[in-house]
């Protein structure tokens, strides 16, 4: 260790109070010179209390100065800290300055700092507090028996570098670091996913911040767990405590329970939660001044040791550049912080949660009832009409003028990008000039199968003022350039990101706006750019991820549990009224199953969301679900996700043919299910007619369906889809109106027709409609 007392002055009072107590527990190694500052009232206590000169500029520091800690805003936050270190490195001071600290700042710090042989460090207190490094200990010893299977970390975006440092410490390496994924979905956190160091990570990040108040207003700071094989190894919080719990793993050769109680595994006899080292909680008074200040002064004699060794300060410098760049980069992602003044300190006694769970335990009973079970899963209203009131919390945050701005823009980006197509082949190039449609069919190379698509770009462009059309001829367009299309689509894109949904959903979109006249030519297949390697990231962001497929297909999920409910109460009414007892025991026993087809489920994004919940009641509602869809990739992927469902099947159906004759009976099911895939249906009358066949008297057709031209997929998806031969030629149109539909299914001799969402509900400019049909029953009929 350097003997040498260090003559030290500390830059910034705020948080700089912290350091300045740190030093005067080392008063062997460190010298407190003095406190750099503007000479607030503030700065002179600190100076009064810790016995210490003001200084109020960097000429005025005495000429053998050895350390300066700067505890200041850096650079990347809008302060003058990295300035500062530049200035105090050039005269030949070491430098220790508190983070965060862009990449770019610190590389030139190190480099200001070799050039004049002296050391620049970057003080994180977080990694020293004991908690962190118990858990950084526990983490380096599980890793050499088991690898991690994913880490699930959340912390506040005050304290992200020091979250990534955090990593550094633990893992192996945190590179490469892949960011998959951003949802800033309403609530006060963010969410990205993605791998670090090969590892799949989410992280959850508090990404508000009070203008007022900046540093205070955090829900938190850091926890993180790594999943092994063996369990999860979790650092509850950034003070503890660090917690190890073993996976649960029923023993195998297990006859009856009652052989666990004499004997067992090794296994099962460990604690399901084990508080790892020192299990002792305490307060925050003794965190912020005895843990904080504590952990600083372990970080100044790391930096003094560090001063006897350019090589391992040298690495060391390379390691933080490392964590500085991957900070960004994960910031970068994540976006600016939501803004939330007037926030408030509102403590919460601890007692009165003490008390409520001293009363829970006195309430307590050894098990529910299965009679409890069926109330916990069926107390609930049955009326389909209400079931969106489930999917509300999706809307949290959205408001009209956000979904109307974002369609506006999203219109005029998708239009531009039509008209751009036809100019990049030399077409529609002059205002006054009029092209025969025949002409620009032939000269923009468009494939015969693709001309009902580019004639439908021309109807609209017309109907929305971007042309003017005279009989067969279209005049009067508008140049749009390569800037002008991409300033329209990061404009939608700015809107879309984390509140719409994934990131990927604008990546897929631009790509066949970049790729149209390939498209358009055939040359290009859109089943490509969906499924770009057979991959269903696109794909899932479409149908899985946006607001509108998250918003339907749980209530969709919630529509099947109604009618499951309704069901099984008919089926109590009917045991009672002829046995004259009607036990749930009697009721599942002899009640046949809740009977479902999805057709057309693709990728599962509404099986997805149904299944889980049919799932969870599975012991008092027995279920026969029946996935379709005319593709065998898709089936092939549902029985590998199912397999472990016994009451799950599955079956290559196409919607263009008769059911009946593709082994479907008729009145086979209680309910069908059918997300956006009628759309594409060669005639959607005789598929109605069809699908309403395969219900029982009064069973339910669940159908969601855009409801208005989706300019959108006019680009992408259109190039794949069925050339219909049903009214949707007749009106010229990809998507039939609420009004076409209702008229399919009242043609289909349907007994009531609910339309759920409502011309004044937030979703609706966004054109998407659930429909819940219900056959006629046998009184009807």
């Amino acid at each position: 260790m350097n003997k040498k007392r260090w003559r030290t002055v500390v830059c910034g009072s705020t948080f700089g109070q912290f350091y300045l107590e740190a030093l005067t527990l080392l008063p062997d190694h460190f010298e407190i010179v003095g406190v750099l500052g503007q000479g607030s009232e503030r700065t002179r206590s600190c100076a009064a209390y810790y016995g210490i000169q003001v200084f109020t500029g960097i000429d005025q520091l005495p000429p053998d100065i050895d350390l300066a800690c700067v505890v200041l805003r850096s650079g990347v936050l809008g302060g003058k800290g990295t300035e500062l270190s530049l200035q105090l490195l050039e005269r030949g001071i070491h430098v220790i300055q508190e983070q965060p600290v862009h990449h770019k700042d610190m590389a030139a710090c190190v480099r200001k700092a070799r050039q004049h042989g002296v050391l620049f460090y970057t003080g994180d207190l977080y990694v020293q507090l004991p908690a962190v490094r118990q858990f950084i200990a526990c983490a380096k010893a599980l890793f050499e028996h088991q690898k991690a299977l994913y880490i699930d970390a959340a912390f506040a975006s005050q304290v992200s570098y020091p979250m990534m440092h955090i990593f550094t410490e633990v893992l192996p390496s945190i590179r490469p670091w892949k960011i998959n994924s951003v949802s800033r979905e309403g609530g006060p956190f963010h969410v990205l996913t993605g791998t670090l160091g090969q590892v799949p990570i989410t992280l959850r990040v508090h990404n508000e911040v009070d203008p007022n108040d900046p540093d205070n207003y955090l829900h938190l700071l850091h926890q993180m767990t790594i999943g092994t094989e063996g369990g999860r190894l979790s650092l509850s919080d950034t003070h503890g405590p660090v917690v190890w719990h073993p996976r649960l793993h029923i023993p195998d050769n297990m006859n009856i329970l009652g052989e666990l109680n004499k004997v067992g595994p090794t296994h099962v006899l460990e604690h399901s939660t084990e508080m790892l080292g020192a299990s002792t909680t305490t307060s925050y008074q003794h965190i912020l001044t005895k843990q904080w200040p504590q952990a600083i002064a372990r970080d100044l004699l790391q930096m003094k040791e560090l001063s006897l060794d350019r090589s391992i300060a040298n690495m060391r410098a390379q390691q933080d550049l490392l964590c500085s760049t991957q900070w960004h980069e994960m910031t970068a992602s994540l976006g600016y912080p939501v803004l939330r003044s007037g926030c408030t300190h509102q403590p919460l006694p601890v007692h009165i949660l003490q008390e409520a769970a001293l009363k829970a335990e006195d309430d307590n009973v050894s098990a529910k009832s299965e009679h409890d079970v069926m109330s916990f899963c069926y107390q609930q209203q049955i009326d389909i009409s209400t079931c969106t009131a489930y999917a509300q919390n999706e809307l949290s945050g959205l408001d009209t003028e956000r979904v109307i701005s974002f369609v506006r823009n999203l219109d005029h980006a998708v239009f531009s990008s039509m008209i751009h197509a036809f100019q990049k082949v030399g077409l529609l190039t002059e205002k006054v000039r009029a092209y025969n449609v025949s002409d620009l069919l032939s000269l923009s190379n468009t494939a015969p199968q693709h001309h009902s698509v580019v004639m439908r770009w021309l109807v609209l462009l017309a109907d929305r003022g971007y042309i003017e059309r005279y009989g067969d001829y279209v005049y009067g367009v508008n140049i749009v350039t390569d800037s002008m299309l991409t300033e329209r689509w990061n404009v939608v894109r700015d809107i879309w990101d984390g509140q719409f949904g994934s990131p990927l959903t604008m990546d897929y979109l631009i790509s066949n706006a970049e790729q149209l006249t390939q498209l358009m030519s055939g040359e290009q297949q859109a089943a490509f750019l969906l499924f770009p390697e057979g991959k269903m990231d696109y794909a899932n962001a479409l149908y899985r991820e946006t607001i509108t497929a998250r918003y339907l297909n749980k209530a969709v999920s919630e529509a099947v549990i109604r009618i499951g409910a309704a069901k099984q109460q008919n089926a109590a009414v009917n045991h009672a009224n002829y046995a004259h007892v009607a036990t749930v025991d009697q009721v599942v026993r002899t009640e046949q199953p809740l009977k479902i087809i999805e057709i057309g489920a693709g990728t599962g994004a509404t099986t997805d969301v149904v299944v889980p919940r049919l799932a969870a009641c599975a012991d008092v509602l027995r279920t026969s679900y029946m996935f379709t869809d005319v593709s065998q990739f898709f089936i092939a992927s549902a029985k590998e996700r199912y397999q472990e469902l016994p009451w799950m099947d599955f079956q290559v159906v196409d919607i263009d043919k008769e059911f009946t004759k593709q082994g479907l009976q008729p009145a086979c099911a209680d309910i069908i299910i059918a997300a956006g895939v009628m759309n594409n249906a060669f005639d959607t009358d005789a598929t109605v007619a069809g699908l309403l066949e395969l219900l029982v008297p009064g069973g339910w057709l669940l159908l969601t369906e855009p409801v208005r031209e989706f300019p959108e997929i006019l680009i992408s998806q259109a190039f794949m889809m069925t050339h219909p031969e049903d009214d949707r030629q007749n009106s010229q149109s990809t998507f039939m109106s609420v009004k076409q539909w209702k008229d399919v299914f009242y043609r289909a001799d349907a007994a009531e027709v609910l339309t759920l969402i409502d011309e004044e509900h937030l979703l609706a400019p966004l054109g998407q409609q659930f429909f819940a049909v219900r056959k006629k029953n046998d009184a009807e009929m």
